[in-house]
């Protein structure tokens, strides 16, 4: 049986996770920015629209930390496949409990994953409904097991990103999908509302949390900001510790207001598209969809609209630099010239596709002579996306296609993406352990509603095939193969517009906290929003 236990992984998980020195001093309040129009005692991981959830109030199991290419054991000390890898049985830490201080046992795993079956948004991953986990059973107060229904030797990848829920608290909850658990009950390394305001917030200390020694920090502090611009000065100003943010020319801005103490590191992030909606007019036409693709100068955008941080993508398979091993090169033969910019091609697809200016005002109608005029959705306050929308707009007119700019509040943009409501979109991709993941999320009919990367409209039986075999392979050219054919489907059927490939957007303070990830000691991707990353650094910071 494979086995990943705590005593396997003792030494690579403390090298990862522990600063090199004695007693480091405890203490302070790390400060975050976060764009929001305001914080309310909302602390729900699985409705957390903010991202301060996950990772900090409610851990996972476990989470693979990529950039080590290791498993960090977390709630879970350890899991185990059976010989036929049918199921995997999870063991818990002994004595959890929870920030209230009643024991996180086997019973709360389950019940979270019961919920999941029936309140969708629950269901992270997608394993229920995609019928991957059939039973989840508790063996013992510390042990589950999930039964599954064919062999699969990756669905660990998926279940450590669900996190447990305290039973005793949301069995009191009217409505599960919008309980908004005010007290903060979970099993994180912050869980004590110190104040809820709203342009800011502080959580503090887990007095039960089971790593006795962490955090050194007593608190993390929200502030609400409306966009970037905003965030930038106060980043220059020392009054944020770690930013997630893009910020204009950062070396001669933020670094410049205190070269010793303001630093970033912006390694490869996740792949950036233009979604569109297949459902509707002109998006249904391959050839349109086409057309708007070579209309796009990729490098101009990054070099004007993101200061050059992240790199033009002229892959068409539908990942960026961060999978860049698992590319199908040979795809470039056939479709690399999907993302060349040649706004004369772009013409030609639209004049021989019917898309002519009929009227001669200068922009294009519909074959059936009706208006042709999108919008083109961003989330408000992402100055770099809504700085790429505006010129994907001016690119797209300079061929005749009328396309404007749709700055919405996240809420709506994540309710319309999810729920496919828009006609195109800028979007990121899901960055995870592997690119299986990340074409589940865009292609996998379990996906449709429940994430933001599915609502294009190009899905298929065999693709959902292709996907679900995956677990099962265990040849590396035969799962290389698989991924072959995703991304050549992806080029085929075009459902989202390359882009570019993203950086992390990491921007650190070390006038009061010492113990961030850097390219010197990358001991983890410097993500805050995602959860087990952002674990991870905060438990590894510590006062200076």
């Amino acid at each position: 049986m494979k086995t990943l236990s705590m005593m396997a992984l003792a030494a690579a998980v403390a090298a990862a996770s522990s600063p090199a020195m004695a007693a480091p001093s405890k203490g302070g309040t790390l400060t975050v920015p976060v764009i929001a129009t305001a914080f309310t005692k909302s602390f729900n991981p699985y409705i957390d629209n903010l991202n301060v959830v996950g990772g900090m109030i409610f851990e996972t199991l476990a989470f693979t930390n990529v950039m080590q290419g290791e498993t960090s054991l977390r709630l879970a000390e350890g899991y185990e496949y059976a010989e036929d890898y049918r199921s995997i049985t999870y063991t818990l830490r002994e004595d959890l409990t929870w920030s209230d201080g009643k024991p996180l046992t086997a019973d709360d795993v389950v019940y979270t994953f019961e919920l999941a079956r029936e309140v969708p948004v629950y269901d992270l991953a997608g394993v229920l409904a995609s019928g991957l986990v059939t039973e989840v059973t508790r063996v013992s107060d510390r042990e589950i097991r999930f039964d599954l229904a064919k062999p699969d030797s990756t669905v660990h990848w998926d279940l450590n990103r669900y996190m447990p829920l305290p039973r005793h608290v949301w069995e009191q909850a009217s409505d599960p999908a919008t309980f908004t658990n005010p007290e903060a009950i979970g099993s994180g390394p912050v869980t004590e509302i110190e104040y809820v305001r709203p342009q800011q917030m502080e959580i503090c200390r887990n007095p039960h949390y089971y790593q006795e020694d962490r955090p050194y920090l007593n608190c993390v502090r929200y502030r609400a900001f409306n966009d970037n611009s905003q965030i930038q000065p106060a980043l220059m100003n020392g009054e944020i510790d770690w930013g997630s943010n893009f910020i204009a020319d950062v070396e001669k801005t933020y670094v410049a207001a205190d070269p010793e103490n303001h630093h970033y590191w912006y390694p490869a992030n996740d792949a950036i598209h233009l979604y569109l909606n297949t459902r509707q007019a002109p998006f249904d036409d391959l050839a349109f969809r086409q057309a708007v693709s070579v209309a796009l100068d990729r490098e101009a955008i990054v070099d004007l609209a993101a200061y050059g941080y992240p790199t033009a993508n002229f892959f068409p398979g539908g990942i960026g630099d961060y999978y860049a091993d698992y590319m199908d090169e040979s795809l470039m033969e056939e479709y690399g010239w999907l993302t060349q910019y040649d706004p004369d091609r772009a013409r030609q697809l639209l004049d021989e596709a019917g898309y002519q200016d009929v009227d001669g005002d200068g922009q294009r109608e519909l074959p059936d002579g009706s208006e042709l005029s999108f919008d083109i959705q961003v989330v408000n306050g992402w100055t770099d996306w809504v700085q790429t929308v505006l010129m994907i707009t001016e690119y797209l007119q300079d061929v005749g296609i009328e396309a404007n700019v749709n700055a919405v509040e996240w809420g709506v943009y994540d309710q319309s993406l999810k729920e496919g409501d828009y006609q195109a979109a800028i979007n990121w991709s899901l960055l995870s352990t592997h690119p299986i993941q990340t074409f589940k999320e865009y292609y996998h009919t379990s996906r449709v509603g429940q994430t933001w990367h599915a609502g294009h409209g190009v899905h298929s039986e065999r693709v959902d095939e292709l996907i679900e075999d995956f677990g099962s392979l265990t040849d590396a050219d035969a799962k290389q193969d698989t991924l072959d054919q995703l991304q050549r489907f992806t080029a085929e059927k075009l459902p989202f517009v390359p882009l570019f490939s993203n950086a992390t957007w990491f921007q650190y303070n070390t006038s009061e906290f010492v113990g961030w990830p850097n390219a010197e000691d990358p001991y983890v991707h410097p993500v805050f929003y995602s959860t087990g990353n952002n674990t991870l650094i905060f438990n590894h910071l510590h006062k200076k």
